[in-house]
């Protein structure tokens, strides 16, 4: 029996079909590297529509690049992302042969696009030392399950998180994803090296500091008869939720409210600009933080590099990497030429 010829394929569904041939492989993609090329596509398909594009065969070979052009007009700073995951998924279309124009010159009109888009580069980092104490007053012990030993709680954790970020520059995802157990040695402590799973599933090591010991051993020393079979190292505790883990959100909030509390204190200590800086401030900004540090310390870039985490140091370089003007300073002061 002949088989029914096969519908033309959208422009909207192509993104469905690629993304179900990436889950199909035996490596696929990260599933959030997956979820970020659909939402780049959506965004494609979304302009297409206006130009009055359904179908996939009709997009043409300067379409990316228009597509491209038209972010960079409305000063979208996703535009190298985006560009990112429209291509992989051209390329798929492109494989099984539903993309009708050349991917090469598609390739090429996009490459000529990009220049015109922001250049990624590394953004100003706040002085987030004051910030990482912002939790560290304890509070008094309340009794056993009422609202203030939980806001203790509450409060000894925050200040573990921040700590953790500050100490390992660990994405806030991989920090989420830990357990109690994998951050004690044999003996039962704080160990100073611990492996977490970033982007790609990619294992790497990261260093809890003493400070940042100190606070996660305070943390889990106090909720161990509240909550003694939690495996999760960052915990809710309630009223809802109590005992499982930390969600992303209630963690983004801990990081900008202990921001927004002491750029409030610092604005009104004059300094306006660095309080401008801290209120801006997202778990993310630790990593930044951090590797600015370490390269202005003198770490080298491929150190760097792996201590984040990055499939390469181009990563590093171009969104992390930002010299103070102290460094920059001394290192004018020591190789700059003299007269004769």
């Amino acid at each position: 029996m002949d088989q029914q010829p096969q519908p033309p394929l959208t422009i909207a569904a192509a993104s469905l079909a690629w993304a179900a041939a990436q889950r199909a492989r035996r490596k696929p993609l990260a599933a959030n590297t997956i979820a970020s090329y659909c939402d780049a596509w959506s965004s494609f398909a979304a302009w297409a529509g206006r130009q009055d594009k359904r179908l996939v065969a009709e997009i043409a070979v300067t379409d990316l690049a228009r597509w491209i052009d038209s972010l960079t007009r409305k000063a979208d700073g996703t535009a190298q992302t985006y560009s990112h995951g429209a291509l992989a998924i051209c390329k798929f279309l492109a494989d099984c042969g539903e993309l009708a124009c050349d991917l090469s010159l598609l390739r090429m009109h996009l490459r000529d696009a990009l220049p015109r888009a922001p250049a990624g580069r590394a953004p100003d980092v706040p002085d987030l030392r004051r910030l990482v104490t912002c939790y560290d007053a304890e509070l008094p012990v309340g009794e056993p399950g009422s609202a203030r030993e939980r806001q203790r709680l509450n409060r000894l954790r925050n200040a573990a998180l921040l700590h953790m970020l500050f100490s390992t520059g660990a994405r806030i995802s991989e920090l989420l994803a830990l357990a109690t157990d994998d951050v004690r040695d044999d003996n039962g402590a704080i160990a100073a090296r611990v492996q977490v799973v970033g982007k790609g599933d990619r294992r790497r090591a990261v260093f809890i500091r003493q400070h940042a010991g100190r606070a996660l051993g305070r943390y889990l020393m106090s909720r161990r008869i509240a909550f003694p079979h939690a495996e999760a190292l960052f915990i809710s505790h309630g009223p809802r939720g109590a005992g499982q883990r930390l969600n992303r959100t209630t963690a983004w909030t801990i990081v900008t409210v202990a921001a927004q509390t002491v750029s409030d204190q610092i604005e009104a200590e004059g300094r306006r600009r660095e309080a401008r800086l801290l209120r801006e401030t997202t778990p993310h900004t630790f990593r930044h933080f951090v590797a600015m540090w370490l390269l202005n310390e003198g770490a080298q870039l491929s150190e760097v590099s792996a201590l984040l985490g990055h499939a390469n140091t181009h990563i590093t370089e171009q969104y992390y990497a930002r010299h103070t003007d102290e460094r920059l300073q001394e290192l004018h002061d020591q190789f700059a030429p003299d007269p004769e």
